[in-house]
């Protein structure tokens, strides 16, 4: 590949997606975008390049973004968060709601939905007292196609293999032909949008948790400021956000809330 268009696809990925590459991720890219130029037919990183030049606001463009984006996940993904939030966040959450009924949580990089997913079963399972509440996730991530697998929240064998116990999967899934999907009292709890975390938060409510594991590590520091402050702006005064275990806010609007194994922050007081 010509040291110009690597250039200029790392440009175009930070300009959209805010992740930082450099020339040592040059293999990556080449990896991920190339079964993307046998799907559009084209020859070379360089026709990919002249295409992205002439048109940035096309399908092209988000199938680069697509292709570019880490979708690693799992249900109940690492465990102990989980625990964590069942045992010190969403109780005291839920007291503080009993008035209103109404509590939200967004999955702010959801992937593929495992994670929305296990929300909403960790909250069937964990607090039955939620039974009539307006309970809502909300699943979003910057990746059409798994916009569009959360909508479905259909899952292979092999990935329901990756953390579910068959007693939920029984009990919260239909089998299909091809694997399993979420039932409809999974489904009917979770909305799912496309949002870009680096651009201005739109028609995103007050959230009472957030979810955003595992994303601030692909971007550089302003960019992880930047989202951390979006973040802060839709919590709840008295909300909680949970990081990935690598991850720490530098922003003073957050403090850490648990023990420092939880990686759980709570806005500062």
């Amino acid at each position: 590949m010509r040291a110009g268009d690597l250039v200029f696809l790392f440009d175009l990925i930070r300009t959209y997606t805010g992740i930082s590459l450099d020339a040592s991720k040059g293999y990556l890219l080449t990896s991920r975008l190339s079964p993307l130029l046998r799907e559009e037919g084209l020859m070379s990183m360089g026709e990919l390049c002249a295409a992205l030049r002439n048109n940035q606001s096309g399908h092209l463009l988000q199938s680069v973004v697509d292709a570019m984006t880490t979708n690693e996940t799992s249900f109940f993904r690492d465990h102990l968060p989980f625990e964590h939030l069942a045992e010190e966040v969403i109780p005291p959450l839920i007291a503080a709601r009993g008035d209103s009924k109404k509590f939200r949580v967004w999955s702010a990089a959801s992937s593929s939905g495992q994670e929305a997913a296990t929300l909403a079963i960790l909250l069937m399972e964990r607090f039955p007292e939620l039974k009539g509440w307006d309970l809502k996730i909300l699943a979003s991530d910057v990746s059409s196609k798994m916009v569009e697998r959360c909508e479905s929240l259909t899952f292979t064998h092999g990935e329901m293999s990756r953390g579910m116990p068959a007693s939920l999967r029984d009990k919260y899934f239909e089998a299909t032909k091809g694997g399993w999907q979420a039932s409809s009292v999974i489904r009917d709890l979770i909305e799912t949008r496309q949002i870009n975390l680096i651009e201005p938060l739109v028609r995103v409510e007050q959230q009472d948790l957030v979810l955003l594991r595992n994303v601030l590590i692909y971007f550089d520091e302003p960019t992880r400021d930047g989202i951390l402050s979006q973040v802060e702006r839709v919590l709840s005064p008295d909300g909680y956000l949970l990081l990935g275990t690598a991850e720490k806010p530098r922003s003073k609007g957050f403090e850490r809330a648990f023990g420092t194994q939880a990686n759980v922050y709570r806005r500062a007081s």
